[in-house]
């Protein structure tokens, strides 16, 4: 399957037009990370927005797991914002694939089609709500 219909599958992308969803798949970098490698470590500036395709992960701090994800979540979006250092170690559950954003490429990409942004906001907004309230 060609990327520009896997972002279609993705939440943060569904909504978008298909020449967006294409042009985010010219702009966007395959990787793929094997059972237990670390995707990104904390500690490292945040360069790109991950988006994982297929497979599982997880964030950790200081050994304690923060949060799961798989084929379609995202994370690395304050690198989109700012150059900040990880806070947290996502780590690959089993072999998972991501397509990653290099952030000035995915800024001028905003640009271009600020309605990309609705559906970050949307999640940074229900992932602040989630920690104020419940603390993970």
């Amino acid at each position: 399957m060609e990327l520009h219909e896997q972002l279609a599958s993705v939440p943060l992308f569904a909504g978008l037009e298909p020449n967006v969803r294409r042009r985010l798949a010219n702009v966007g970098k395959r990787r793929s990370y094997e059972t237990g490698e670390a995707i990104v470590r904390a500690g490292e500036t945040g360069t790109a927005l991950y988006v994982i395709l297929s497979g599982r992960a997880h964030a950790e701090q200081d050994g304690t797991t923060l949060g799961e994800m798989r084929a379609g979540d995202f994370f690395g979006e304050l690198a989109l914002i700012e150059e900040h250092r990880r806070s947290a170690t996502v780590v690959a559950d089993d072999a998972t694939e991501c397509v990653l954003y290099p952030a000035w490429e995915f800024t001028s990409l905003l640009a271009e089609h600020p309605e990309i942004a609705v559906p970050i906001m949307t999640e940074l907004i229900r992932r602040i709500h989630r920690r104020e309230h419940h603390g993970a």
